[in-house]
């Protein structure tokens, strides 16, 4: 056994036994909470065992009564000219490990407060964010993902700059990365960043909290950001296409035939698409694209579906078109979700409302039909702000299957 070793024996042998162990844990809940050890520790009730114990440290009898009581200066003086040197103090850590005094407490506090400061700095870029910057503060997210307040204020830092790219037309998951980090792999999910960035991602695309690999994927394109450039797609119906590249060719044949086009975001990144109508109509659901197409086949109007939240391929798309001169005219489903989609589109491509306002809704909801009631928040509805109150008013859920022959009609009469 080492000499020092012998002495922690020896002083663990005074100081650490069965009988001393309140005084030792009194000892070091004071060094935490002051950060010195002066005064007097007692405990009312004692055993025998213990007072017998406490009048051992000083070699005095055993005195009457029920409680024990140490001077800590005493016991301070009794061990530096005996088991311990250098002090009480010292030998508190030295049984029971380093000690963290309410100074060092502090400074780590403040140093998570400013971690979390630093974190709070992404609600000035998107004030939609504040809700998951409460969450994660609610939750301690940043401590629960990293050691130290240092390494908290790094990745709340490397947050904010990813706040500030998003969202990003159409980039890549690997070269967004590569680009703000100098890492293609530091937003992967498996990384600490990656998974705190695609819950950031989710909440400034509206979307819930991924728990899956699509979950993760949606969230991304939400913001524009692509996983992998065939995974973003989009369906289209009626697009003339043109002889310009090999999409455009196929986007003519599809025309021709009434069938829809499913494009992947590697196509709309490399080709040209082709001639832009004057208006090009645009649903939130797959089912209108197919009732078109069943209904006017070779001769079906321009129309596009973001199915869901737009992703990166829906968003190229129709920016593309709108810079050949197309104008959008938008419909979705009257609930929370289908409001989100649309606040979700019109922050990324400008769109004019096709049957998506106010009078539409009422008109809707007083026809009698058999709806259901939608949960969750409205929010702002800024194309028509009074959309907002009437669906607060109803609550009733209005999906674009339950007005489809409306839309078809307003198609055939384009």
């Amino acid at each position: 056994m080492s000499e020092d070793a012998s002495h922690v024996e020896r002083l663990r042998g005074v100081l650490g036994t069965p009988d001393t162990a309140w005084l030792l844990n009194r000892l070091r809940s004071r060094l935490e909470q002051k950060g010195s050890l002066t005064g007097t520790v007692s405990k009312r009730s004692a055993s025998t065992a213990e007072r017998i114990a406490v009048s051992r440290l000083f070699g005095n009898p055993v005195r009457t009564g029920s409680s024990a009581t140490v001077s800590l200066e005493m016991l301070d003086a009794k061990l530096r000219r005996g088991a311990w040197p250098d002090g009480l103090e010292s030998a508190v850590v030295a049984l029971t490990g380093p000690v963290i005094g309410p100074d060092e407490r502090r400074a780590e506090r403040e140093a998570w407060d400013e971690a979390s400061h630093v974190l709070r700095q992404v609600t000035g870029i998107h004030l939609q964010l504040a809700d998951w910057v409460e969450q994660a503060e609610r939750w301690g997210t940043l401590k629960r993902a990293v050691r130290s307040p240092a390494e908290a204020s790094r990745l709340a830092g490397q947050l904010v700059m990813l706040a500030k790219a998003l969202p990003a037309e159409g980039e890549v998951l690997g070269v967004l990365a590569a680009r703000l980090f100098g890492d293609a792999h530091a937003l992967d999910p498996k990384t600490t960043l990656g998974a705190l960035a695609a819950g950031l991602a989710a909440a400034l695309g509206e979307r819930p909290s991924p728990s899956s690999a699509h979950d993760r994927r949606e969230a991304w394109l939400a913001c524009g950001v692509v996983v992998d450039d065939l995974s973003s797609t989009v369906i289209a119906l009626g697009l003339p296409g043109g002889d310009s590249s090999p999409t455009a060719r196929a986007l003519a044949a599809l025309s021709d035939s009434g069938q829809p086009a499913v494009l992947t975001y590697r196509q709309l990144a490399v080709d040209d698409i082709g001639v832009c109508p004057g208006v090009v109509w645009v649903c939130e659901n797959p089912a209108v694209i197919a009732s078109a197409a069943d209904r006017f086949r070779g001769s079906a109007p321009a129309l596009v579906c973001v199915n869901g939240q737009p992703g990166a391929a829906v968003v190229r798309l129709l920016s593309r078109l709108i810079e050949g001169g197309s104008r959008l005219r938008y419909h979705g489903d009257f609930d929370a979700g289908g409001v989100s989609i649309a606040r979700t589109l019109a922050r990324r491509v400008p769109w004019s409302p096709w049957r998506f306002d106010e009078k539409h809704y009422r008109a809707a909801c007083a026809g009698g039909e058999s709806f259901s009631s939608f949960t969750g928040m409205v929010g702002e509805t800024p194309w028509d702000p009074g959309l907002s109150a009437a669906m607060q008013e109803f609550r009733l859920r209005v999906e674009e299957e339950s007005v489809l022959q409306e839309l078809l009609e307003d198609l055939e009469e384009r």
